[in-house]
């Protein structure tokens, strides 16, 4: 008897432990599916997000970059309306429809900056793998770069060229984001408009009149072959400067009519009709572009540096952006200035009595001078005069 109930205590014991593993491995189970569930939950907020301050981005960026499209200087205006200063007037530049450029000068850029440019999506990740491997391989130098002519623009539009892998990272999702909002003419003609070609001379146009003093209409394929193939270093190719660049414009453009040939945007005869007119060399003919130069009163100086700040705060972006969009935007910039009583502050400004002297005489103070209009708070005029030395 006294067994029976040992082992019927035995069973129960056996029985009680099987139900606590099984309890227990419940417990487990239903504690990590609950950690999975936080995991995946905390994972879809910090996906979502991302997804919300990239889509941000994107949104900012394809606003920004509508605008700056236009490629045409912002005008600053008084409280009269009257034109005080236009932004980014000093860019010598004169807009081309993507109608109006001739194929051969299209394929010349193409050819020779991104020649899958109608088939990737804004970046070449073919182009931008070898590029990556080439400069490994090198130990951190490439003979060639993964910039699409979409990167390229979006360089152009930020003012941002450092080579730090954020920048790069940043480049490549703007690129994204400017092949998804516009076509590729769309890019492509913003592209030829807004790059560096030479001395304060910005787009296709200007450059075809500033080295050829012709329209674009009128290059020939050679010609079409040099402006594109300037566009990695403008200057280093310039035929104006004093050292003689002749060689190097030669062998540059070669290049670009061989890569032309290859990629059979140009016929044999064609090529050799353009190779003939490199070998005989270039009628370069200087066209007359005029310098603007910029002269600001104080106050107009003041109010540029203020909605730059603004600018800059508003939509997260870096000072060389913002000033590019008052560049580009072609936006009214309304100002609070009064254009006669500025012009009759300067005047007043100038006078003797307001300068005061160091006691050996040697250099004056600084000083400036404020008119706000009391009922509005606005600044109307204002100039200041800085400090200078050794005046006599």
């Amino acid at each position: 008897m006294k067994q029976e109930k040992e082992k019927n205590s035995k069973n129960n014991d056996i029985l009680q432990k099987r139900k606590n593993d099984i309890r227990n491995k419940r417990k487990n189970k239903t504690f990590k599916q609950f950690i999975v569930k936080k995991i995946i939950f905390l994972f879809l907020i910090v996906l979502i997000i991302v997804a919300c301050y990239l889509g941000f981005k994107a949104y900012i960026f394809k606003m920004l970059a509508t605008e700056m499209f236009h490629n045409t200087p912002s005008s600053i205006v008084d409280h009269n309306n009257n034109i005080l200063a236009q932004i980014g007037v000093e860019r010598n530049r004169q807009n081309v429809d993507y109608e109006s450029i001739p194929s051969q000068l299209i394929n010349a850029y193409i050819s020779i900056e991104d020649q899958r440019y109608f088939k990737h999506h804004g970046v070449d990740i073919k182009r931008t793998c070898a590029a990556i491997l080439s400069y490994i391989s090198k130990r951190g130098s490439s003979s060639f770069g993964g910039s699409t002519i979409t990167q390229q623009l979006v360089k152009n539009l930020t003012g941002n060229d450092s080579n730090s892998v954020s920048r790069k990272i940043s480049e490549w999702f703007y690129a994204w984001v400017l092949n998804f909002s516009f076509s590729k003419s769309e890019i492509l003609e913003a592209y030829l408009n807004i790059i560096y070609t030479g001395p304060n001379i910005y787009g296709i146009q200007e450059a075809s009149h500033y080295y050829f003093d012709k329209d674009i209409k009128d290059l020939s394929l050679a010609e079409c072959a040099f402006l594109a193939g300037i566009n990695n270093s403008p200057n280093s190719y310039n035929p104006f400067k004093d050292t003689d660049h002749s060689a190097k414009i030669k062998k540059r453009t070669k290049v670009v009519l061989n890569k032309m040939l290859e990629l059979k945007h140009i016929s044999n005869e064609e090529y050799n009709s353009a190779i003939s007119e490199v070998d005989s060399g270039f009628n370069f003919n200087k066209g007359n572009i005029e310098t603007n130069t910029l002269k600001y009163s104080y106050h107009v100086d003041g109010l540029i540096n203020e909605i730059i700040s603004d600018m800059m705060d508003k939509y997260h972006i870096s000072k060389d952006f913002a000033t590019n969009y008052f560049s580009m935007a072609g936006v009214t910039i309304y100002s609070t200035e009064n254009s006669q009583i500025q012009k009759d502050l300067e005047a007043e400004f100038k006078n003797k009595k307001y300068i005061t002297y160091s006691s050996n005489g040697t250099s004056t103070s600084q000083a400036a001078m404020i008119i706000i209009e009391h009922y509005t708070g606005n600044v109307i005029a204002c100039t200041r005069r800085i400090r200078r030395e050794n005046i006599f």
